[in-house]
């Protein structure tokens, strides 16, 4: 089994593959679209990629990536995200702190209040940051880590769990050519675009989930990159593309919308 997901290694995406298959060959990629490319090309049997945050918020490139390429989900992975901070001095000492984009934005309030006057340096990934760690072993440098980067690069823990929220998770899928087995705890995700624009669009879209009480778990809008004011529609529901009252909706839906069904799979919650 050979599974692509983020790299380099020491990342919250090594996690969440090694969750998956903890026996697979990991392959890592350096961008969302490289992974489904190579499973889309059979390099890999799948890819795990992130596609939501409970702080901040949904992977737009991971969307677009599913509206683009052929491929199914087959499964979700919820994992918890704890961030720590490494260094080879105190906390005092720090000047600047190494952290990934998405790593800032889920632990500024502790940035802003343990280390309000140093020089934040943006970088790729988590492993990235933590390998500056590693190899400058400045007292005077830090940088916020998962756990994973901690173990491979064997630093030094400052803090642990410097995350805002304690109930920081992330929504990882697994992407394949393959589709998954039906089960009695499915989740389905769909992508809807409006072939016209009128009033009441979306309101008589929700209404064909409703009136067959199918449960949305989630509905996000996502700029078509065509005209300004066209968006896709994203959608999770309870349930089995397989179940009759999805197939009922669904094939409602297709008279007035274009419809890709993304995967029907198990769910974590």
């Amino acid at each position: 089994m050979k599974i692509a997901t983020l790299g380099p290694k020491g990342t919250f995406s090594h996690e969440a593959a090694l969750k998956r298959n903890k026996n697979a060959t990991i392959v890592f990629k350096d961008t969302v679209w490289d992974i489904f490319e190579s499973v889309s090309v059979n390099e890999v049997d799948e890819g795990v990629v992130p596609l939501e945050n409970s702080v901040s918020g949904t992977v737009g490139l991971t969307l677009d990536a599913l509206m683009e390429f052929d491929l199914n989900i087959i499964a979700e992975i919820i994992l918890p995200i704890k961030h720590n901070l490494v260094g080879y001095g105190k906390i005092s000492e720090i000047k600047e702190l190494y952290v990934h984009p998405s790593t800032y934005d889920q632990c500024e309030k502790f940035i802003r209040k343990f280390l309000p006057h140093i020089k934040t340096i943006l970088t790729s990934s988590n492993a990235v940051s933590a390998k500056i760690i590693s190899i400058q072993k400045d007292k005077n440098k830090g940088a916020i880590v998962p756990e994973k980067a901690i173990e491979i690069y064997n630093l030094k823990v400052i803090k642990k769990d410097v995350q805002d929220n304690k109930f920081n998770v992330t929504r990882f899928i697994v992407v394949s050519k393959k589709e998954a087995k039906r089960t009695s705890r499915d989740r389905t995700s769909i992508a809807i675009y409006p072939q016209v624009d009128k009033p009441g669009l979306l309101y008589n879209l929700l209404g064909e989930f409703a009136k067959r009480n199918i449960n949305l778990t989630k509905i996000e809008s996502r700029p078509s990159k065509g005209r300004l004011g066209d968006y896709i529609f994203f959608i999770d529901m309870q349930g089995s593309k397989e179940d009759e009252k999805i197939k009922e909706a669904l094939s409602s839906i297709e008279e007035s919308f274009f419809l890709k069904i993304l995967g029907s799979y198990p769910r974590e919650y």
